[in-house]
This record gives structure tokens, C-alpha cells and sequence, in this order.
């Protein structure tokens, strides 16, 4: 998930809690005591019937294969598959907005923009929508650092206005809530770019330990209100900061310099018994998954099969200690039935065991066969008793 759509889906969240009362998906426990139950290896009549949602293309795609009309958003899917839903309270923990956003140019069907950071990337002006190439990033050294740094420590206006509204809402919910935790570095890597991060990592180290640092200072100085307003189910954050074949920096500094500040936020997480954290991360997160345990993060998510994460091979790693939301390889739905079974029964040992919501590990490519994807969440709730009720 890219940073600027969780903002957004932290929006859909505050728009739940306010408009929307709670109503319980199923019979028995609510979701919400069914997410901790299965989150803590006890016994649950029914898994929560969790997804990552779809590319902007994917739902057009499947009109085209039968899906209805009328389902044109991510909210009105999830009501068409029965797919249950979890949110995160609209707290600002990143570096505030510092320029306006405005179109620096478009010619021959390109568009080249500056978002409110002052990130400048070029994309299609038309068109299925693709990955932006970026032209500049705003860091380049500590004097373009400096308005960030102040950006970061500055506590005001990063809560909602109607946060008292909020809190009498959310501590009558009966669906799990997150508190977010931000990011100690994959947010740096988008505001300097992947060249620029992995260079200053050696070149100017105190640097970008200062940079880490005021990251995790934001979330400390933050959140430290909503944890004693609401009982949060989990704390969530983003990173994005793997590939195939590993992190963007070198493992010695992600356990000496990033991992520590995750120990602080997840340390201040369980003094309000919060005792769950995860970070959404593609790629392959094997070679820091000691440093994360080891400070706290104990929830995977979206555990990317085709990047290197493989949830069977690190359950019989770690055991118990580590937590699984996603692991259900996307490239099934490119397949065939027998295909979606196969993926599904290689991780159902370790579902069964517990501490496992399986969902897809991305969002549902605009070329999944959309008889797949429903023939998959067939199979959840059949093998899994994932709960929700389809509409199909």
C-alpha cells in the first residue's frame, strides 16, 4: 500500500466511525474479538475475512467478467464479496505538508507534478495509471532536511477536530482499530529517493540517524493521547522499504540505528496494552525479521510470497512469536482453480496453527480472473471459516 493511500483509507475510517454504527458481521463474537483471538492462537468460530483491496483498474476490468455495475469503489467490492474490514484512527504521524501541490508541466500525454512535499514525478496524463517516474526528491543533505526535522517535531494540528467525537465512537466499535505508528525510514526513502537514502547511509550516517530519529520522536510525541483516549487493537505502520532481495540499507544499520526506535514506539504500545505491531512492507523481509521481533514488530503484513516472505518457512523459523496477515500469493488469479487450491492447502497447516488472517499479499491486479478471486474466497471460508457473507 503507498503512503498517500493510507491517508486516504485513514479518511474512510473517520467517515465509518461517525456515520456508520457498529453492527456485528456475524453471529457470536464480534470481529473485533474474533481478530484478537486469532491474532493470539486461541480457538475462534471464525476467521476474520480480512483483503488488501484492488488496483484502480481491477473493478473495471471486472465488469467486463460479470461483476456488477453498481460496484465501482473498494467499499462497495467489499460489500459485494463479504469482506469484513478493519481502519486506522486519522492521526498525523509523518512530516506535515510544506509546499503547495500543483501540474509543473504536461506535453504529449505526460503529466510532471509536485506533490505537497515537493516530490516531482512524471506519469500518464491519460489512461490506466502507472508507476510515477520520479525527476526530484526534496532531501538532498541536512540544510533541505532542516524544514522536515521542524515539520516532524511539531505536535499541533495532528488530530481531527472532532477527535472527542471519535473517541465516544471508536470505544463502542466492534471492529479492530489501529493506532499508526508511522514509518522510521521508508517514508525518508520517498522524500530523498532510493539513490540518495542508500548513499547518505554511508556517506553522512549521523545525518540520517537524525533523520530516524525525528521520525520516531513524532510518533512517540503523537500518539500518546489517543493511547489513553481508546483501547487500540494493534498498531500499524508503513515502511515499503524491501525488495526481492532484501532492504534498501544494510542490515547493520537497520538493527543498530531503525530497529531501537521501533522498541520505543512498540514499548510505549504495551504500557497501554496494546500488545500487537505491524508495518506494511513488501518484498523480502527475512534478513531484518530478527531485528523486527526483536523490538516488537511481531505482525507481518503483507507478507509478498513472490518477494522472498514465505509465511511457512518463517512460521517454522520464529514459531509462535511472529503473527501472519497476508501470505496468499496474488499470481493465483492469473491461473486456474486448481492452481488457488494448491496455495491455499500449502498454507493451511500453518493457518490452523493460528496468529494467521490469510489475505492476498497485494492489492488484486487488474488481470486476476475474477472467477478466481470468488472461487479463493469460497475456499477461505470453506477451509478457513473465514466469516463474511458474499453477495455473489
Amino acid at each position: 500500500m503507498e503512503f498517500e493511500e493510507i491517508k486516504q483509507e485513514q479518511q474512510e475510517g473517520l467517515k465509518i466511525a461517525l456515520e456508520e454504527k457498529p453492527a456485528r458481521k456475524t453471529s457470536g463474537p464480534t470481529l473485533r474479538e474474533r481478530f484478537h483471538r486469532a491474532m493470539h492462537y486461541q480457538s475462534v468460530d471464525m476467521l476474520p475475512n480480512f483483503e488488501f483491496g484492488y488496483w484502480a483498474e481491477t473493478l473495471a476490468e471486472w465488469h467486463k467478467q460479470g461483476l456488477p455495475q453498481s460496484v465501482t469503489n473498494q467499499k462497495e467490492a467489499y460489500e459485494y464479496f463479504g469482506i469484513e474490514n478493519y481502519y486506522t484512527a486519522p492521526i498525523d504521524v509523518y512530516a506535515k505538508r510544506i509546499c503547495e501541490a500543483k501540474v509543473l508541466e504536461e506535453k504529449d500525454g505526460k503529466v510532471i507534478r509536485r506533490d505537497h512535499y515537493g516530490v516531482v514525478s512524471e506519469s500518464n496524463k491519460n489512461g490506466p495509471g502507472s508507476i510515477p517516474h520520479y525527476i526530484d526528491f526534496p532531501i538532498k543533505d541536512r540544510a533541505s532536511w532542516e524544514p522536515f526535522k521542524q515539520s516532524m517535531l511539531d505536535a499541533s494540528e495532528r488530530y481531527p477536530e472532532n477527535w472527542d467525537d471519535l473517541v465516544e465512537a471508536y470505544n463502542q466499535r466492534d471492529y479492530p482499530l489501529a493506532v499508526p505508528i508511522g514509518s522510521m525510514i521508508g517514508r525518508l526513502r520517498n522524500l530523498m529517493g532510493f539513490e540518495n537514502i542508500a548513499l547518505m547511509v554511508h556517506m553522512d550516517p549521523e545525518l540520517m540517524e537524525e533523520m530516524v530519529e525525528a521520525c520516531c520522536q513524532c510518533v512517540v510525541n503523537t500518539i500518546g493521547r489517543a493511547l489513553r483516549d481508546i483501547r487500540f487493537d494493534y498498531g500499524a505502520g508503513w515502511e515499503d522499504i524491501c525488495f526481492n532481495s532484501g532492504p534498501i540499507v544494510g542490515r547493520e544499520f537497520f538493527e543498530a540505528v531503525v530497529a531501537p526506535r521501533y522498541k520505543r514506539i512498540t514499548d510505549l504500545l504495551r504500557l497501554h496494552g496494546v500488545d500487537l505491531a505491524l508495518t506494511d512492507c513488501d518484498g523480502n523481509l527475512t534478513h531484518i525479521m530478527p531485528a523486527f521481533l526483536a523490538n516488537g514488530m511481531n505482525v507481518l503484513f503483507p507478507v509478498e510470497v513472490n518477494g522472498g516472505t514465505d509465511p511457512v518457512a518463517l512460521r517454522r523459523q520464529y514459531g509462535k512469536e511472529l503473527r501472519f496477515w497476508g501470505g496468499v500469493d496474488k499470481m493465483i488469479f492469473l491461473k486456474d482453480r486448481k492452481e488457488v487450491d494448491a496455495e491455499l492447502e500449502r498454507l493451511r497447516p500453518v493457518v490452523e496453527e493460528g496468529g494467521f488472517i490469510p489475505t492476498v499479499d497485494h492489492r488484486v491486479q487488474a488481470d486476476a480472473k475474477l472467477d478466481l478471486y470468488k472461487h479463493y474466497l469460497d475456499r477461505k471460508r470453506e477451509w478457513f471459516h473465514c466469516g463474511g457473507e458474499p453477495r455473489y
